[in-house]
């Protein structure tokens, strides 16, 4: 029973979030939804990632630097530093290209 109310909290707030009507849609309105309803959608939740997880990835990358800084030659903090710093470029990466492939593919289905 709380696990329901959970879910239906995180269902409502990502529907905040991201700009979409918590309600169940008529069959008049599942007529309107279109190519291009989905592509506005799809760009809105490249957008939203890439807005989100940037700031995020910045973070890490500074809080990686001040772990090289404050490990002072140890290497066991070292290896920790250099660990955090290639995750964070790795996840850095990831998100610019979901958000490129996500552009792209919504350009090229525009084009079809």
């Amino acid at each position: 029973m709380h696990m329901s109310r959970f879910k239906d909290f995180i269902f409502k707030a990502t529907c905040a979030i991201l700009g979409l009507e918590a309600r169940l849609a008529s069959a008049e309105e599942l007529k309107k939804f279109g190519p291009e309803s989905f592509a506005s959608l799809m760009q809105s939740i490249a957008r939203l990632a890439t807005q989100i997880g940037l700031p995020i990835a910045a973070l890490f990358l500074v809080w990686s630097g001040f772990l090289f800084v404050s490990a002072r030659g140890d290497a066991k903090k070292l290896e920790t530093a250099k660990s955090t710093f290639y995750w964070s470029v790795i996840g850095t990466a990831l998100i610019v290209g979901a958000y490129a492939i996500a552009t792209a593919l919504v350009d090229f289905a525009k084009k079809l």
